[in-house]
């Protein structure tokens, strides 16, 4: 029964939270999203790295919109899941690689307002805990590597800067 009761408060809890963090999206940040993506339903929003995120379906593919306080786009995140969805370049680059022996586990396409396309691989060590994302140009270029084994993997601005 403790449990019970654990679960349900804990649910309450979760739903009044989504519901108040709703009420305080900016209404100027709601119309910035809008405008980008009007045809975008069950929208979820979420505050990270000091910018309001909407994440959404469309066309079978999960996007990520951040947008900052003053209802700037910031970024958007693009899960293609596939090598097949990327400019030929890149996805030629990341076979030729020594990192196309691990597990493919994510493949990105990271689009920005004032900077290039980042094309974001993440692989993981086969029987390990060990994930790296692989950040290239459209050209097929690598950008950087970066170990996120520690990190969880997480996409989010300043890794751009």
């Amino acid at each position: 029964m403790k449990r019970f009761r654990f679960c349900f408060v804990a649910s309450m809890l979760l739903l009044v939270s989504a519901s108040a963090f709703a009420k305080e999206l900016p209404a100027k940040i709601q119309a910035a999203f809008e405008k980008m993506y009007p045809q975008a339903v069950n929208v979820e929003w979420e505050q990270m790295a000091g910018c309001y995120v909407a994440e959404f379906v469309m066309d079978n593919r999960e996007i990520d919109v951040w947008f900052d306080e003053n209802a700037q786009w910031v970024m958007t995140e693009n899960d293609v899941e596939s090598l097949e969805k990327v400019p030929a370049p890149v996805a030629e680059a990341f076979m030729e690689s020594i990192m196309s022996s691990m597990r493919l586990k994510d493949v990105r396409i990271i689009t920005f307002p004032k900077h290039p396309t980042i094309i974001v691989i993440e692989v993981e060590v086969y029987n390990s805990n060990e994930e790296f994302q692989l950040f290239y140009s459209p050209d097929g270029k690598l950008q950087q590597q970066l170990n996120v084994s520690e990190l969880g993997g997480e996409i989010y601005p300043g890794l751009f800067d």
